[in-house]
């Protein structure tokens, strides 16, 4: 019996390399590297003779052993680059209409994968006006393979720009492509590739990761033996398991909404944060949070307002065991009216039922939008909360965590199917999700570069990057912080040749991950890719860059490259320069322009020892930039943990 089935599982595999076949992004409306070589490859049946005519010019290969053909177009002209036919034997492939131009892969999580139409009202009337066949984009579907594949599912096929169509496409892709094509004038092609919540190591491949054995060895003994082909009917069991688990607690649910619940066993966790930043790294599931928070006796009564930040995914909420509102979108704000008779004097009981199906979860540290309001008094509620797990949404690896988020995982289904295909370069947008654990990421993050350039086969390709927008709470004092340290990473990935970043702590928002601001990324990346790539090496492209520092009595004299024309500070004084001495205790500074330098001091510190700026999650107050309008990269001088 095992026999017949080997047999006709091989005879089913030739069968479909007997087919003629093209990758599913070699097809109608692809634009085609300019002035590249340009690989077409495809299958056919076992050693068949494959013709390709382009341009007028026929290139013939035979398919191997497995049906693999491949040939190699000589390079092409920017412009209209016609149509392109297929032949083998009897079978007749036309790919139409194809353009050369700039090829870009434009990768990363959310932040890329967020598209025209999930940014919503900022860009309205370009949504409405944009029509431009010379910038055309597909979108790689999300998929997940525990061996490199050899093709992508799309998610949107090779698609112009057009009323009907811009909505699909990143943001920062459409921004950066449209502001390419307003410097060079030629097509220019997205290929965007990304996924929300994914990890830089989920992106690299398994032989990437050589030095990171705490990524290959759950990769060979949890990932590599999975059969993914069943993966969707175990998650749904194992969904339906954990959805029962919830239903079997409802009793305890209700108790524990109640104020009088006795919560003196369970323990504590801060508030407003992620439970992943506070011992559960791979947790999905349910949480209840019990919050104490007290009601002057004059207010005792009156109708309020809840206030929460983003909830990872769903909430539902209740004060004193009265039910307050729920929400099901993992990245909203939360405003609940409060009836009144709900509040009382004295202390009152914040219930909050978290339900996380995957990536973070719980709430979005941002103290300011996490409060009750009542009769115009703002009661604040960060700090500590008693927690219990109500259920845990079991992970297929383990305990690693979800398998969509396991090491090489996205780049076998996303990145491995895509490498013989020409390109200019990558644009990349990721790093929150790697936040926890910069110093890894000084090292990872490379790797990654290094790895697609070796694989790509197209020496060190331009590789332009984002470095991590403002998110969080606002310090009110300096502090340690995990998303700078990623920042900071990020800066020193700049030593590889061919990089640049945009840096975008001055367009974050606090109290949503997934900032509005796409255009200004877009034309920053587009900046960069202007000085490095195409022959602009003069231009300014980014923000002043600490260049040297040198400590004067009770002064740190700060110099900094990127800042020819000048500096320029938006505001009537600088802000988020902190400074401390040899006790490594910082306070903010007092700084100011003088020249092209910054002199930092504070009466606090008289023998100055480091400085940093911008040093936080969430810098929004950071204000240099250079008088060509681009915000300075965050820095410290020292390198204490």
């Amino acid at each position: 019996m095992k026999t017949c089935l080997l047999i006709a599982s091989l005879l089913s595999a030739q069968m479909v390399f007997a087919q003629l076949r093209l990758p599913s992004f070699i097809s109608d409306g692809m634009v085609i590297q300019q002035n590249k070589v340009n690989r077409i490859w495809g299958w056919a049946k076992a050693e068949q003779l494959v013709t390709v005519g382009f341009s007028g010019k026929k290139y013939s290969a035979f398919a191997d052993s497995r049906g693999k053909w491949e040939v190699f177009l000589e390079p092409s002209k920017a412009g209209n680059a016609g149509a392109m036919t297929v032949a083998a034997g009897e079978n007749v492939l036309e790919v139409k209409n194809i353009l050369a131009g700039e090829v870009w892969v434009c990768s990363g999580q959310s932040n890329m994968e967020w598209s025209m139409v999930m940014v919503g009202d900022p860009y309205k009337e370009e949504m409405q006006s944009a029509n431009n066949d010379n910038i055309r984009y597909l979108v790689v579907k999300r998929t997940i393979a525990n061996t490199p594949q050899e093709d992508v599912t799309l998610e949107k096929p090779w698609s112009p720009i057009t009323p009907a169509t811009i909505g699909d496409c990143s943001a920062v892709a459409y921004w950066y492509a449209k502001a390419l094509h307003q410097n060079l004038k030629v097509p220019i092609g997205l290929v965007v590739t990304s996924w929300g919540g994914s990890f830089s190591q989920s992106w690299t491949s398994f032989e990437g990761l050589y030095d990171f054995p705490n990524y290959t060895t759950p990769y060979i003994e949890k990932v590599k033996p999975l059969d993914l082909s069943t993966i969707d009917q175990h998650r749904q069991a194992v969904k339906e398991k954990y959805l029962q688990s919830i239903r079997d607690k409802s009793a305890f649910l209700k108790e524990a909404a109640t104020s009088g619940y006795d919560d003196s066993k369970w323990n504590e966790m801060s508030l407003p944060k992620e439970w992943e930043a506070q011992g559960y790294p791979t947790l999905d599931g349910m949480v209840v949070y019990r919050i104490p928070f007290d009601v002057a006796e004059a207010d005792a009564g009156k109708e309020a307002v809840l206030n929460l930040p983003a909830v990872d995914d769903m909430d539902s909420t209740y004060i004193n065991g009265t039910f307050i509102g729920t929400t099901n979108q993992w990245n909203a704000l939360r405003t609940y009216s409060i009836p009144p008779g709900v509040l009382k004097s004295g202390k009152n009981i914040l219930v909050i039922l978290v339900q996380d199906d995957g990536g973070g979860g719980g709430l979005s540290p941002a103290e300011e939008k996490y409060n009750v309001v009542v009769n115009s008094k703002v009661i604040p509620l960060a700090g500590k909360a008693k927690y219990s797990i109500v259920a845990v949404l079991e992970d297929i690896t383990g305990g690693f965590g979800a398998i969509d988020r396991q090491p090489a995982v996205v780049f076998n289904a996303m990145i491995a199917p895509l490498l013989p295909l020409s390109i200019r370069g990558v644009i990349w947008y990721q790093g929150e999700s790697n936040a926890g654990n910069g110093y890894e990421y000084r090292t990872l993050f490379p790797a990654l570069i290094k790895d697609w350039r070796n694989r790509w086969g197209q020496g060190e390709f331009p590789f332009l990057f984002v470095q991590l927008a403002s998110f969080g709470a606002i310090d009110t004092v300096p502090s340690q912080s995990n998303w700078a340290e990623l920042r900071e990473a990020q800066t020193q990935t700049l030593s590889l040749p061919n990089t640049a970043m945009a840096v975008t702590v001055d367009i974050g928002d606090s109290a949503n991950v997934h900032p509005q601001k796409k255009k200004e990324v877009g034309d920053r990346l587009a900046a960069g890719a202007m000085k490095i790539v195409y022959g602009e090496p003069n231009r300014v492209s980014s923000g002043p860059q600490l260049k040297n520092y040198t400590v004067r009595g009770h002064q740190v004299i700060i110099t900094f490259s990127n800042a020819e024309h000048g500096l320029r500070v938006k505001g009537k004084r600088l802000k988020h320069f902190a400074i401390a001495g040899a006790d490594k205790r910082f306070v903010w500074a007092d700084a100011v322009v003088k020249g092209n330098q910054i002199v930092v001091s504070s009466k606090q510190v008289q023998k100055p020892v480091a400085v940093r700026y911008a040093w936080a999650d969430s810098p929004m107050e950071a204000n240099l930039f250079n008088r060509d309008g681009f915000p300075a990269i965050p820095f410290r001088t020292d390198d204490w943990k």
